[in-house]
């Protein structure tokens, strides 16, 4: 490893620290080293078939018109087994170690995998959701979706146990607003954090991506661990970047705070 990012993970661990109230913010960059593939990288889903990305983009409006098509359709879909298997890799279990230090107060996710939370990460903000509940659009209850596994079997649509509307998968899809408790409690994260470590992001995709540049302006310190430089590289909204890969960054800042840890 250069000698400049040996400094780099040295400073990042310095700052975690020192710090009272850091944030981590991840994105699909820390999933893909646990095999699972992005959507606009150079080899993405996305990249690979257009056509998939324009059919994306009617999904949400089929479950507003059609439950029964879209559950149909969602159980065809291998891409949630592929999230199901997927297994937390060391980037995942280093955001969780720094979490029960005390130092990681929340970790905001992009992800709709759950990696974070089998980690062992406790306070997860799914920006986008998550695979492991569903959601009732009208009322906003979440159930785990392992209460509905009968239904589901019997591809008979989940319906609201609150208010008894036909509920979805809690994964938040494009035209979809994204859930307005997820949505305020991500951005008071951001505006009362005082340092923020961005985690495989490309940091493009809005809303979530105002959340680093909500820190800077309210005077957080943003820590960027990214394979490749970012919007947030170009625009100084990172303070630095650490570039590379997560899983093999993070654990090194994790050791790092130990071993200042153990010098106090």
């Amino acid at each position: 490893m250069e000698s400049s990012i040996k400094d780099l993970i040295k400073r990042a661990a310095e700052d975690l620290a020192n710090s009272k109230y850091a944030v981590a913010f991840t994105g699909a960059g820390i999933s893909t080293e646990s095999g699972i593939p992005d959507f606009r990288g150079p080899s993405g889903i996305w990249t690979r078939d257009p056509e998939a990305e324009r059919r994306s983009y009617e999904i949400f409006g089929k479950f507003l018109r059609n439950p029964k098509e879209y559950w149909e359709e969602a159980l065809r879909s291998p891409f949630f087994s592929i999230l199901e298997q997927a297994k937390p890799n060391p980037a995942h279990y280093a955001l969780a170690e720094l979490e029960e230090m005390g130092i990681i107060k929340a970790v905001i996710t992009q992800n709709i995998d759950a990696l974070h939370q089998k980690a062992g990460s406790k306070n997860v903000l799914e920006f986008h959701g998550g695979i492991t509940k569903l959601r009732c659009i009208y009322c906003g209850c979440r159930f785990p979706r392992e209460d509905f596994s009968k239904e589901i079997e019997e591809k008979r649509i989940p319906m609201c146990k609150e208010c008894g509307s036909p509920l979805k998968m809690d994964v938040v899809y494009f035209t979809e607003p994204i859930p307005r408790d997820v949505y305020e409690l991500s951005f008071e994260e951001a505006m009362k954090c005082d340092l923020m470590l961005v985690c495989g992001t490309s940091a493009v995709v809005y809303p979530a991506a105002e959340l680093p540049r909500v820190a800077k302006r309210r005077g957080a310190k943003v820590i960027e661990v990214n394979f490749e430089e970012t919007p947030l590289t170009h625009e100084m909204i990172s303070d630095y970047l650490i570039e590379g890969k997560v899983g093999e960054i993070l654990p090194k800042i994790v050791e790092e705070v130990k071993k200042l840890r153990e010098r106090q």
